[in-house]
């Protein structure tokens, strides 16, 4: 057996007892993270666990769905009355025989996936998925009694955990290359079945795209460039160009648009203001004698 992937499960196991993480009743897909406002404590919200910074494709893939199938098989639905949650392998399993062959097999399905991450999973961590199934299957049989065992024990859920558990361990191994017996302390390399195929790997997200580079187009120079004293100063001016410059277009005159001056006394503009004959009957203005 590859010494570092025996290293790895070890590793492994001793997070899961370090963290306390309950492997039964834990949401290995979802987390509760805090939110803040203004330095305090607003409110919680659900979001999806974060993948292991260094992970290859493949591998980040394999967590994902593990991670989602799990939740979906024991964790799906919520009880209305009770803070209980239950998913589809509870509900199959209602089936005599037929239901729990047919979770057996769901869960059977999951093993296999999460054994195909790069280098495979240690002898130890595919036993005690395998056991952790056969458990299940095993109370299923019990009539009654085992479809209610069968709500508590979840053993995709644990299984779940125990990948998780298995590749954050390897994605730190990945990123210093070596893996340190926590009992004994010896040190094993990382060998090439357990790393990432070339261009297979992200050291900032974990996960890669093997779409080609688009070309960017040419970045046009900036205006404003740092000169050697730390200030700030115009770029040099272009050099002018040696094409003869096109002759510009006539320009069309512009149209006086100002409105005729309207005179003070109302009337048209142009016309004379001819004042209006006095009315002899009308004393207004005048001295009456």
């Amino acid at each position: 057996m590859n010494p570092a992937l025996k290293i790895l499960e070890k590793t492994a196991l001793k997070k899961l007892q370090k963290d306390k993480t309950n492997t039964n009743s834990d949401n290995p897909y979802r987390e509760r993270v805090p939110v803040y406002k203004n330095g305090k404590l607003v409110k919680y919200k659900t979001q999806e666990r974060p993948i292991p910074v260094g992970l290859s494709n493949n591998d980040a893939k394999i967590l994902r769905s593990v991670r989602k199938r799990a939740y979906r098989w024991d964790m799906g639905f919520r009880c209305c009355c009770l803070n209980f949650r239950f998913g589809w392998s509870v509900i199959i399993g209602l089936i005599p025989v037929i239901g729990d062959v047919a979770d057996f097999l769901m869960a059977l399905n999951l093993i296999k996936k999460a054994s195909k991450v790069d280098g495979g999973l240690p002898k130890r961590l595919y036993s005690m998925m395998f056991a952790n199934i056969m458990l299940d299957f095993a109370i299923g049989f019990i009539p009654v009694l085992g479809d209610l065992a069968d709500m508590f024990y979840r053993a995709n859920t644990r299984n779940a955990w125990l990948l998780d558990a298995y590749l954050t361990e390897k994605a730190k191994a990945l990123q210093t290359g070596r893996v340190q017996d926590p009992e004994t302390g010896s040190i094993a390399e990382i060998t090439d079945d357990l790393r990432p195929s070339p261009g297979d790997e992200d050291i900032e997200t974990g996960i890669t795209s093997s779409a080609p580079a688009q070309h960017l187009a040419p970045v046009t120079p900036a205006l404003v460039t740092q000169s050697g004293s730390g200030r700030y100063a115009p770029a040099p001016a272009p050099a002018p160009s040696s094409a003869p410059a096109r002759p510009s277009a006539p320009v069309a005159p512009v149209r006086n648009l100002t409105p005729p001056r309207v005179p003070i006394g109302g009337g048209l503009p142009g016309r004379a203001i001819t004042p209006k004959k006095q009315d002899p009957r009308d004393y207004r203005g005048t001295s009456r004698r």
